[in-house]
Formats: structure tokens, C-alpha cells, sequence
């Protein structure tokens, strides 16, 4: 173990790793840039634009030939068919989400793609800023720094820019959040309406965002929680009056398109069972994890945090690129200023920075290829079940300290 420590302790190998991974992560960032100019093929432009329209989105995902009969609609799809590439509209969002990216429809596709693109960029700055402000704020600055150029250099962060994605997006608003929340509380008040307003936006990637709020349960901000579901609510049905449907519609067609996806993402429940079961079993797990975050150790955030992060990536539909928010949970895991670490501490550790190589890395060195997944996700999966019995243990161990 003392040589273990002295290694990574050697200066010259700490430098030299920040230099490789800072010349990968600008590698990685200038190829995703380059991508995003490219393609941004899931910014969903063309679903706002509709909705925007007075179109019903949902109606032209199931028949996207028709999408092309409009001029505004026709020219965001020649920017992939005059290269010979396919798109169609895919609104697997709510109304009251789409509505959000209404600013971009203002202008012309190109330029709207432009926009997401710098926007990403600073969203991901924002994310790292927010990160070391909240979770990491007791680690060591070279452990973090490592944490955040194995990210930017990862295939997920990678295609997550060049795709045009939204989880940079939604995740930076729920950072935010965060922050927002624990700054109020160090100063003993309350930041309800801004938090509020950031869980709202956050929702727009709801199927990473919405496990994630099991947080602002475990802090108990339940106001925060009502309102920012509740303005969805009340956007909804002025969708609803928007587009002459009914409330009842709003909900059951994104569904509807978003099902065709269900089993098409990496190694999620959805990809591992299909429908029904994984939702059954999803459905199982979030509410193991509302019950882990009601009854949760006070002033563990991090390892909370950490369970929900590692959980919410794979509980539905999710790709590969949605992964680069692994790194969010290794606050929990890697080494912070403290030096007590016992065996089984250092293994969890190993244990997730490998988990981080083989997903960052290895499944892009074999193109997804079914073996890589199904390895990386045997290992992902038994790291996700022993966070979980941590976590049930830290509420065993925290009720025999209470109750002597």
C-alpha cells in the first residue's frame, strides 16, 4: 500500500498524467465542436419549430413525411439531405419542455445549431465551476482536475457535444440548483423560487434530472419539488389550448414516441428487458431510492448523490453519451483531503475509476460491440447494487449510533 502511495504521489507522473489527459481532452473537445457543426441531429430544433407552428410535433414523428411539406421544417432536414444523410422528427418531449428551446426556433437552423453549440460549451464550464463548488469542494484540486479532463476527453462528453444533446443543458440547471440551495443554507435561508425555477428547466433531460431530484427530498425542499413540477403542469395544458388537444394528448403521445426508443439505448433496463419489465423494474428501484432518500444519513450529500447519479443513468432509456455525468458521482469515491481510507475504500475506488475508463474509453475502442457492453455493464451494474447496500448500510450504522 506504501508503494501504491508513493506512486501516486510522484510528481512527475502527476504531471505527466494532467498533460496527456489536457492534450486528449483538447482532442476531444475540438472533435466535438467539429461534430456539433455537423450534425446536433438530436437538438430537436425541428419539434419546437412545429409546436412553435401550431404543428402538432407528435403527429409528424409518426409520420415525418409529412414534416417536409413546410418551408421552415424542410430547411432544418436539407442540412442532412444534401449530404446524403437521413433525419426525421423525433418529439419524445413533453410540450412544457420544448417550449424551452422556443428562443432557438427564432432563428435559422444553422445559426439556431451554432448557438446550442457555445451554449454547451458554457454549460459545460458552468457544470465543472458548479461541481467544485457543491460536491467536490472538499477534494483535492489535482484528483478533481484529473476527474474533469477524463470527462472532456471520454467518447460520451465527446458525443454528447457533437450530437447536440441536451443533458449538458439540463444537468448544468440542476447543478445550479444545487447551489443555489446550499449557498441559501449556509446564510440560513431559503432560495425557493430560483431553485424552483432551475429544477423546471432541469427537467428537459427528465430521465437523468428527475431521479436526480431524490436529492431535494433528502434535503426536504418540497416546495421547490411542487412548484417546479407544477409549472410543467399549467404549461401543459396551454400546450393543450395551443395545439386544440387535450391534456390527456400531451402526455400520451411523447410517450408514445419516446416507447419506440425504449429499447434501443446501451446497457439500461430498457435495453437489458424491454417493456414492460423494465419499467416494472425501474419503477421498483426508484422507489427503493425515495425510500434510501427519506430515510438517508444527514450531511452524507455526496454518497447520496453519488447512489442517485450511478442509478439514474441506467433506470431508462439512455445512450452512451449521457454517461460523461459519471464524473459528478466521484465525489463520493475518489480521494478527498482526508487521508483515512481503509481497504475497502481504496477497492470502491479502483472500482470506479476503472468503471470510468471502460466506459469512456473501451466501448468506443470496440465500437459498442456486444461483449464491451456486456461487460461494462455486468460491472456497472454490481457497482450500482454495492452503492446501494453502502448506502442501506450508512442508515443502519447512522440508527445504532442515534439510538446508543
Amino acid at each position: 500500500m506504501q508503494s501504491l502511495k508513493n506512486l501516486k504521489d510522484n510528481r512527475i507522473l502527476r504531471t505527466a498524467l494532467l498533460f496527456v489527459l489536457a492534450a486528449l481532452s483538447a482532442l476531444s473537445l475540438i472533435q466535438g465542436i467539429r461534430n456539433a457543426v455537423s450534425f446536433s441531429q438530436d437538438f430537436q430544433w425541428d419539434a419546437a419549430k412545429a409546436l412553435a407552428m401550431r404543428l402538432d410535433p407528435y403527429e409528424l414523428s409518426m409520420t415525418p413525411q409529412d414534416a417536409g411539406r413546410y418551408p421552415s421544417l424542410a430547411a432544418f432536414y436539407r442540412m442532412f439531405t444534401d449530404r446524403g444523410l437521413t433525419q426525421k422528427m423525433e418529439a419524445n418531449q413533453f410540450p412544457s419542455l420544448l417550449m424551452l428551446l422556443f428562443p432557438m426556433t427564432l432563428f435559422l437552423p444553422q445559426t439556431a445549431k451554432i448557438i446550442w453549440l457555445v451554449l454547451n460549451i458554457l454549460f459545460t464550464a458552468g457544470i465543472i465551476f458548479l461541481l467544485r463548488k457543491t460536491f467536490f469542494e472538499d477534494t483535492d484540486a489535482y484528483p478533481f482536475a484529473v476527474m474533469i479532463l477524463l470527462m472532456i476527453a471520454g467518447t460520451p462528453y465527446r458525443n454528447q457535444l457533437g450530437v447536440g444533446q441536451h443533458t449538458l443543458f439540463s444537468f448544468f440547471f440542476f447543478m445550479l440548483a444545487v447551489y443555489l440551495d446550499k449557498k441559501a443554507s449556509g446564510d440560513g435561508k431559503r432560495a425557493v423560487i430560483p431553485v424552483a425555477l432551475c429544477l423546471f428547466i432541469s427537467y428537459f433531460k427528465y430521465t437523468l434530472t428527475a431521479p436526480l431530484a431524490l436529492y431535494f427530498v433528502y434535503k426536504r425542499r418540497i416546495k421547490e419539488l411542487v412548484i417546479s413540477v407544477a409549472a410543467h403542469v399549467l404549461l401543459t395544458f396551454a400546450a393543450a389550448l395551443w395545439l386544440g388537444k387535450s391534456f390527456l394528448d400531451m402526455i400520451t403521445e411523447p410517450l408514445k414516441v419516446a416507447s419506440v426508443l425504449t429499447s434501443e439505448g446501451s446497457f439500461d433496463l430498457g435495453a437489458l428487458l424491454g417493456s414492460p419489465y423494465a419499467f416494472i423494474v425501474a419503477g421498483l428501484i426508484f422507489a427503493a431510492l425515495f425510500v434510501i432518500s427519506v430515510t438517508f444519513c444527514e450531511g452524507r450529500d455526496k454518497e447520496l448523490f453519488a447512489l442517485l447519479v450511478v442509478w439514474s443513468l441506467v433506470l431508462t432509456y439512455h445512450r452512451t453519451y449521457d454517461f460523461f455525468a459519471l464524473t459528478a458521482a466521484g465525489a463520493a469515491f475518489i480521494n478527498t483531503k482526508s487521508d483515512d481510507r481503509g481497504v475497502f475504500d481504496t477497492v470502491i475506488t479502483v472500482w470506479y475509476v476503472i468503471l470510468l475508463l471502460m466506459v469512456y474509453f473501451m466501448l468506443r475502442i470496440f465500437d459498442e460491440n456486444a461483449v464491451s457492453l456486456a461487460v461494462c455493464g455486468t460491472c456497472y451494474y454490481a457497482f450500482a447494487v454495492v452503492s446501494g447496500i453502502m448506502a442501506v448500510k450508512m442508515i443502519k450504522d447512522e440508527r445504532i449510533r442515534v439510538n446508543g
